[in-house]
């Protein structure tokens, strides 16, 4: 039986606009002295805390102190993480792979709270999702030196051609609050060590915008795992757009992570307990009913089990309170649905833990 793995917990948004500037704003080095503002916060639901589920072998973990996520507008048009007016347009998350784990990747959740069409998107318009090796002396950065250096690669970023791609049309993607967009890739990507998911803007029409949520300013901790592409040349995002009159230059301008995860199926040895959790689900592939088998190490407070179907929404809620220690099972009907991605996901003590099914007609 094929064990999937999500890098993500689901979450419902609710978007509210705000300007930020000030120490807060920092400045593209690829193009002159572009600022970028705070545009808006993404609030998540309840008070959960879930990133990367099992940050035991992946890091980082997104929004690690949970509360609200962000969008980052880029000054003059457009957004940090998507497209904007410079032609910053392609961006990527990179994940460690702590235990080098054989992991393949079969598909993408983005996390969309913007897109925006001038004057009407043409039917061709798309973005191309990307999967890489990540290896070492690939991207620039100041590894904290203080001084931008856009001339040796010095960090570990995006390597070679892309393992595996997949196409995005414009017109199917959804910003809707409680909503994702789940892009399967065209061939599982395999990798025994760093790797990472990039989305490229260029194929956009002219006039299409779109904007990526991501965590907020600090939450990477410096881990230097978010990057652009300008050009032909990969950039860490944090030493991209700090301010190089501040001492602490490439260490916090802006050290966040992009709400870009994968799907993994088969991750041969990866940890199966997260927070006290541990998920599967049978048959996987499905027809017409699916068991969803959960067990809680512990004790639980507020005990839910959701199913989304591959956009966000919501097709099942159980409410179950506490629950002792144990092993538990719940069946989906599945006659009802159609072919697809679904997401299964349990909520336990504040913590969420999500995986992916298929239904198969």
């Amino acid at each position: 039986m094929k064990k999937i793995y999500l890098i993500a917990g689901a979450t419902l948004l609710s978007v509210a606009t705000f300007a930020q500037t000030g120490s807060k704003a920092g400045k593209a080095h690829v193009n002159g002295t572009k600022p970028f503002v705070h545009a808006s916060s993404v609030e998540r639901a309840g008070n959960d805390t879930t990133g990367i589920v099992n940050v035991i072998d992946f890091l980082p973990e997104f929004l690690p102190g949970g509360g609200a996520a962000s969008i980052y507008g880029y000054t003059g048009g457009g957004y940090i993480y998507g497209n904007n007016v410079d032609g910053l347009n392609v961006c990527a998350q990179g994940y460690a792979n702590l235990n080098a784990t054989p992991v393949h990747i079969v598909g993408a959740l983005i996390w969309f709270a913007a897109m925006e069409s001038d004057a009407g998107s043409s039917a061709t318009s798309k973005l191309k999702i990307n999967t890489y090796n990540l290896a070492a002396n690939k991207a620039y950065n100041t590894d904290n030196s203080g001084t931008f250096n856009s001339t040796v690669l010095n960090a570990e970023g995006p390597s070679g051609v892309a393992v595996s791609t997949a196409d995005l049309l414009f017109s199917n993607i959804d910003t809707m609050p409680g909503e994702w967009n789940y892009v399967p890739l065209s061939v599982v990507a395999t990798f025994t060590g760093d790797f990472a998911i990039g989305v490229d803007a260029t194929s956009l029409a002219a006039g299409d915008t779109v904007g990526i949520v991501s965590d907020n300013q600090n939450d990477a901790a410096n881990i230097d795992l978010a990057f652009h592409k300008y050009g032909t040349k990969w950039y860490v995002t944090d030493a991209l757009f700090s301010d190089p009159a501040s001492p602490t230059f490439g260490t916090g301008g802006l050290d966040n992570d992009i709400a870009i995860w994968a799907v993994i199926s088969d991750a041969t040895g990866v940890t199966e307990f997260y927070n006290g959790m541990k998920l599967t689900t049978y048959p996987n592939p499905t027809v017409d009913k699916a068991t969803v088998e959960y067990t809680l190490e512990k004790g639980s407070n507020n005990v839910t089990l959701v199913v989304y179907d591959q956009v966000g929404r919501k097709i099942a809620n159980n409410t179950y309170g506490h629950q002792d220690a144990g092993t538990y099972k719940v069946d989906i009907d599945a006659s009802n649905l159609a072919s697809g991605n679904y997401f299964y996901q349990l909520t336990a003590n504040g913590h969420m833990f999500t995986k992916k099914f298929v239904v198969s007609k």
